[in-house]
C-alpha cells in the first residue's frame, strides 16, 4: 500500500511521520478473510483509507458493501480462489438402539397381543361425599346485622357422630342414626325422626316434614369435644 511522509523540523532535529490518509489496495484486488467464524473472499473497492473504518470490500457471499481495516486478517489471493467456508465442528449423532421386531416363520403373522382396556372409573352415588366424619356438626342460620349475614347459632338440631351409627345431641343424649342416598336419619334417642340431606363431605342440611331443606346448616366443628358442652 502506497503513502507518503512529511519531515517536521525542530532545533536542528528532523522526524519522519507517516501520511494520516493511505491508499487502499487497489479496486478489483481480491483477499481471503478470516474472522474465526467464517472466511470468505472480499474485493476491494479501491479508493482512500479512512482513518477509522479502514477499506470498502465487497463480500462475495452476500455481495455486501463492509468496512475492513486491511492486512487483519487477511491475505490476497488469484482469481481462481475459492475459499471453502469455517464450519464448526459437527456434535456426533445420538443414535437410539433399534427396536425389537418379533421374529416369526416366513409367511406366519406374528400374533397381536391384546391390550386390556382401562377399568373404569367408579361411581359414586348421588350425595355420596365417602364415611361420615367423627364429629360435632355444629348447626346454624345466616341472619342480617347491619347489613351484614352472620351465622346464628341453632342448638336444637346439632349432632355429635361418636361413632358408626351412634350419635349424640346438644344436650348429651344419645342414639343411632342410618344413612342411605344422601339423608341421615336418626333412627332412636333424642333427635329420633330428625333427617338431615348432606350436600358436602362435612355439610349437613335439616329437612322438615315435606323433605324440604331450609337456610340451617350443620358443618363439622372438629374444634368441639364430643365429651363437653357445645
Amino acid at each position: 500500500m502506497a503513502g507518503f511522509t512529511f519531515a517536521i523540523a525542530v532545533t536542528g532535529m528532523t522526524w519522519a511521520m507517516p501520511a494520516l490518509a493511505q491508499d487502499c489496495p487497489p479496486a478489483g484486488a481480491r483477499y481471503e478473510h478470516d474472522n474465526f467464524v467464517v472466511r470468505s473472499i472480499v474485493t476491494s473497492l479501491g479508493g482512500r483509507r479512512h482513518p477509522a473504518l479502514g477499506c470498502q470490500w465487497r463480500r462475495s457471499t452476500d455481495n455486501r458493501v463492509i468496512w475492513l481495516e486491511p492486512g487483519v486478517a487477511m491475505k490476497p489471493v488469484g482469481d481462481s480462489a475459492t475459499v471453502a467456508p469455517r464450519i464448526s465442528p459437527a456434535r456426533p449423532a445420538v443414535t437410539r438402539p433399534p427396536a425389537r421386531v418379533a421374529v416369526t416363520s416366513p409367511g406366519i403373522a406374528a400374533p397381536s397381543r391384546p391390550v386390556p382396556a382401562p377399568a373404569p372409573a367408579p361411581v359414586r352415588p348421588a350425595g355420596d361425599f365417602g364415611p361420615i366424619q367423627i364429629g360435632v356438626y355444629e348447626c346454624d342460620q345466616p341472619i342480617s346485622i347491619g347489613g351484614m349475614i352472620m351465622g346464628s347459632p341453632v342448638p336444637g338440631p346439632m349432632f355429635g357422630v361418636t361413632g358408626p351409627g351412634a350419635y349424640r345431641d346438644f344436650n348429651g343424649g344419645t342414639g343411632s342414626f342410618s344413612f342411605s342416598g344422601g339423608i341421615l336419619t336418626m333412627t332412636s334417642g333424642p333427635l329420633r325422626g330428625t333427617r338431615y340431606q348432606r350436600s358436602d363431605a362435612t355439610l349437613f342440611h335439616p329437612l322438615d316434614a315435606k323433605g324440604q331443606r331450609g337456610s340451617i346448616r350443620c358443618v363439622l366443628n372438629k374444634r368441639k369435644d364430643l365429651r363437653g358442652r357445645w
